[in-house]
């Protein structure tokens, strides 16, 4: 359930001045698809603090996607299997 819920993450993005995080989990973030989950896997992130100090990862293709610490805890078992279904 939680990787189904976290799919959700595909549409929007992080507005700094609301949580504290700042930019787009995928290129489209205005496009309903898996986006998020294929992403997720094909990209490789590095860690960054935002302007608020929080933590967040920044894909390393200059697209400007970011992934937070509970988007890449889905890589990890249990649930990477859900991720790549659902990819």
């Amino acid at each position: 359930d939680i990787v189904a819920l976290s799919g959700a993450h595909g549409v929007g993005k992080c507005h700094a001045d609301r949580s504290g995080f700042d930019g787009p989990w995928t290129e489209d973030p205005l496009k309903f698809d898996n986006a998020y989950f294929t992403e997720m896997l094909a990209k490789k992130y590095s860690e960054e603090t935002t302007a608020a100090g929080n933590p967040q990862f920044k894909a390393d293709d200059g697209t400007g996607t970011i992934m937070l610490i509970s988007d890449l805890a889905l890589l990890e078992d249990p649930f990477k299997q859900y991720v790549e279904a659902y990819a």
